[in-house]
């Protein structure tokens, strides 16, 4: 008998809607959350978590491209479709969520306003966090697209044009180094906060 994805811990995808303006992003699905522990762990069969994030529904972190890579191919094995990671444009556009401003207000993006403190309705940060596990992430509101912490609280996994970069920042990030915008080249350091979410195009 063939494997069933609905047996297994799994991610709950949103519709990110198209980018109108150029350079365009087609539809496509995203985890609204980062993959956690018990997800992963369905694809390798091994408990390995940080001691940051030690519980079942924690985010992975600490997880390589090449594992992240590994669990988007399991996963499309299993559910017979095409899961892979986002690209770095896709993420900034899920990122934004529609708008073209860095920052979150309380109930709408000010692009008047560029104030770090705007940001802790929706976004675990050094600021906030306390520095110590990371925090619940579905603990914060969503963005236009209904996605959680977009910014803030762990690193994430991107496909960008010359190679895979991390985006998003976590939540021992200073809050005036986030947005929507920011990227970085993987390091160690970095790395040890890093997750990933899944994405899917809406076709094909």
């Amino acid at each position: 008998m063939s494997e069933r994805y609905t047996s297994y811990p799994r991610p709950v995808f949103w519709l990110v809607p198209e980018r109108e303006e150029s350079p365009a992003v087609a539809p496509f699905y995203l985890s609204t959350l980062p993959v956690t522990n018990r997800q992963l762990e369905a694809c390798t069969g091994e408990r390995r978590r940080s001691t940051w994030a030690p519980a079942d529904d924690d985010p992975a972190i600490g997880v390589s491209i090449e594992l992240a890579s590994e669990y988007c191919a399991w996963y499309a094995r299993i559910a017979r479709k095409a899961i892979r990671l986002p690209t770095e444009v896709e993420w900034e556009h899920a990122c934004r969520g529609g708008r073209e401003h860095d920052w979150w207000t309380e109930g709408s993006i000010d692009p008047r306003s560029s104030d770090p403190r705007s940001l802790d309705g929706w976004a675990w940060h050094a600021g906030n966090s306390g520095g110590g596990p990371v925090p619940a992430l579905d603990a914060k509101r969503t963005n236009p697209f209904g996605l959680h912490a977009m910014l803030g609280g762990v690193w994430e996994w991107v496909l960008g044009e010359d190679g895979p970069v991390l985006r998003g920042g976590s939540w021992r990030t200073p809050a005036e180094e986030l947005g929507c915008s920011v990227r970085r080249a993987p390091t160690a350091e970095l790395e040890a906060e890093a997750g990933f979410r899944i994405a899917r195009s809406l076709r094909g």
